[in-house]
């Protein structure tokens, strides 16, 4: 057997050519929390002496196949963070692969380690009864006002969603990982608590939600790999590079690596240490190991054995034991199931489709029967029925289940929100916020974030009018407090072909420091809001009015030339242009720096905030002119204003009175002007300020 070394005397050789690798957290994590509390060695001993006894024993000679409960912690603010299930399904997948030998790449293991390689008999589930015994999809979803980043220091996330380590495998699923001790180089992708750890911190894996399965977000060239790699630490395996060339990983059948990224490029004749007896390859296949995600392929015996009696002795044990697979509904019991389900989406546009899934705990159904109403398919026995709404409105869905213990029937109402797949809104609209806050007025705005962080309606700033929309960040406050909101729907395909569709708005913000750095988020949706796509971020100094800005703390614009355009100048090349129902949605994440304001947010041909309106487009004509005390102001509107300003100016600019001022109709109208009392004749100016831009007309009032 190979010599002890404690993970605390290891020391990690990162030079600056792989200074932004990515790689896993545990080692860091677990040298940050021995410093802590040194009991942590003698703890990692007595296991260690457990992994060598189940090497000696051969415990990887089993019978036995060991099922593992999982709950997965999606950590989100409502951004890509926000994982499907669909993503966590195919890690899951990945890692049963993996665990039981069958992953298709295994073909690829270099037939010097085909000998040493094998399944672990070991399966993972979602679990299917929560913490409080309701039936439940195996994922968690928690909105964080706190962020989406894991400090590994801190570790605030866990205390947002931390279930009982002895019954379920906690998985959280973040945007980021950070080592506050700066210790770590590169990007963490994930990390895992060991075993002898485990009744001292909160147990379980964190990984970055790129790193989560194969598809949706999930990052190219990883393969699902990260998680079976935390898992590996979950169960008590070292990296097989631990202790460099003096191989103290426990096990015999994985050849000593000299260092961490020695196999990342998984080399094809790569022997890094030439002491082991007889001298062996680099098994860069391993899971344990910092190669390629795609490269790995296997588990050797002895790490399996490891594995295996980590999971029949304490506190493994418990997850894995027969009645803790009932008690979060791994294993059904012989009861009346409990129904429930769950949909791919809620909201959809009609004519789109629905996939619904039997998520029904405790008793396994035999037997099932849903109500659809509104769909297609208003009545099935299948278990994940597949049904299209083609009709706008509101429906309850209702599944009923059934086996020989008896039945249980669940329904939700008005679960399933079909809107038009056309949308009304015509695209030629700018909120410039002179009308209220256009969430509760008719511009159709809507919160998405929690009421502690909402945008809101101030008059402290203002491009255009008077008004203008605040995410209120104080300076030196908490990082992570997310302000979101969506716009009305536009059907985008009524812009001409020979126009360019964009959506911009005008923005007002500054850095407090240069080590401070809000951002700004914009996305769309063009399935009536069932799903959104990132389409820009900006943040820190470019999101800051100017390049040359001056830091300044609580900063609040004064002048218009503290204010910018932003947004997507053409929706062409991004392949929106032609869509029939399309939703904005503008996300200002909070790093504690300053407030975000955006005012005349505008989608149409033109830009936000500019004169667009011609005479021509407006329909402006003057009558007669020159007047003597009185003329016919006659428009022909092409598009609603929801706060329009009709004013006479004299030459000097000054504002002598207002004709009209609010909702202008689409249509013709008619206004009076009147020469105004006290002012002297000649030349005035007739404005017709909108949204969209504004007009102006001469007109020559004469005493003759």
């Amino acid at each position: 057997m190979k010599k002890f070394y404690t993970i605390l005397g290891i020391v990690f050789s990162l030079n600056i050519a792989i200074a932004q690798t990515h790689h896993c957290g545990t080692d860091e994590y677990y040298k940050m929390q021995m410093q802590n509390d040194p009991s942590l060695q003698k703890a990692e001993q007595e296991f260690r002496d457990i992994a060598k006894a189940s090497i000696n024993s051969k415990i990887n000679k089993r019978a036995t196949k060991y099922t593992i409960p999982v709950v997965f912690h999606v950590i989100h603010t409502n951004g890509p963070e926000n994982i499907s299930r669909e993503q966590i399904l195919d890690q899951i997948r990945v890692l049963n692969a993996d665990y039981s030998y069958t992953n298709a790449n295994k073909t690829a293991l270099r037939s010097q380690f085909t000998g040493v390689a094998g399944s672990a008999d070991i399966e993972f589930k979602l679990a299917s009864i929560d913490v409080n015994g309701n039936c439940f999809d195996g994922v968690n979803r928690i909105y964080s006002s706190s962020g989406v980043d894991m400090d590994m220091t801190k570790e605030p996330v866990k205390s947002l969603a931390y279930w009982n380590y002895k019954k379920y495998l906690n998985i959280w699923v973040v945007t980021n990982i950070v080592d506050g001790s700066g210790s770590a180089s590169g990007t963490v992708l994930g990390y895992a608590v060991f075993p002898w750890m485990a009744g001292s911190r909160k147990d379980g894996i964190v990984v970055r939600h790129d790193n989560v399965g194969t598809i949706g977000t999930a990052s190219n060239g990883d393969g699902g790999r990260t998680l079976t790699h935390e898992v590996g630490h979950w169960l008590g395996l070292y990296h097989t590079f631990q202790g460099d060339c003096l191989d103290d990983d426990l096990c015999d059948d994985t050849p000593p690596v000299s260092g961490t990224f020695v196999n990342a490029s998984c080399p094809a004749n790569g022997n890094s240490c030439k002491n082991d007896i007889p001298d062996k390859l680099d098994m860069w296949e391993n899971y344990m190991d910092y190669s390629n995600g795609k490269c790995m392929a296997a588990f050797t015996l002895q790490q399996i054995a490891i594995m295996r009696g980590s999971l029949a002795a304490a506190p493994r044990n418990s997850n894995v034991s027969a009645s803790n697979l009932i008690a979060t509904g791994v294993s059904p019991q012989s009861v009346a199931p409990v129904a429930n389900f769950t949909a791919s989406s809620t909201i959809i546009c009609a004519g789109q489709s629905v996939v619904f899934t039997d998520l029904s705990c405790k008793g396994n159904p035999t037997v099932r029967s849903w109500t659809l109403t509104g769909s297609s398919t208003p009545s099935s026995t299948l278990a994940s029925p597949t049904v299209v709404y083609q009709t706008p409105g509101t429906y309850n869905v209702s599944l009923m289940a059934q086996n020989s213990y008896g039945s249980n029937t669940v329904t939700k109402t008005a679960y399933i929100t079909v809107l038009p797949a056309v949308s009304k809104g015509v695209p030629n609209f700018e909120e410039g916020f002179e009308n209220g806050d256009p969430t509760t007025t008719s511009a159709g705005f809507t919160h998405i974030s929690p009421s502690t962080s909402r945008f809101a309606l101030t008059n402290t700033a203002a491009f255009t009018g008077s008004n203008s929309y605040l995410a209120k960040i104080a300076t030196g406050s908490t990082p992570g407090n997310v302000f979101s909101f969506t716009t009305k729907s536009f059907d985008i395909s009524q812009i001409p072909s020979t126009s360019i569709p964009r959506f911009t708005f005008y923005c007002s913000y500054v850095q407090p420091s240069v080590d401070v750095a809000d951002i700004l988020r914009v996305y769309i949706s063009t399935d009536c809001g069932g799903t959104f796509k990132q389409i820009l971020e900006r943040s820190g100094l470019g999101l800051a009015y100017s390049t040359t800005a001056a830091f300044a703390s609580n900063f609040v614009p004064k002048t218009a030339s503290q204010w910018k355009r932003i947004g997507i100048g053409s929706l062409v090349p991004l392949g929106y242009d032609k869509s029939q129902n399309a939703i904005f949605r503008i996300d200002v994440v909070s790093a504690g720096g300053n407030s975000v304001f955006l005012d005349n947010i505008n989608m149409s041909p033109n830009y936000a905030g500019i004169n667009n309106i011609t005479p021509e487009k407006i329909g402006v004509s003057l009558y007669p002119n020159p007047a003597k005390n009185l003329a016919t102001l006659k428009l022909n509107n092409i598009v609603n204003s929801n706060n329009c300003k009709i004013s006479l100016y004299d030459l000097t600019g000054r504002e002598v009175s207002v004709v009209f001022q609010g909702m202008l109709t689409e249509g013709k109208q008619e206004f009076e002007i009147l020469h105004p009392n006290n002012e002297a004749f000649g030349l005035f100016i007739v404005s017709i300020k909108t949204e969209f831009g504004t007009v102006s007309s001469p007109i020559i009032f004469s005493a003759e």
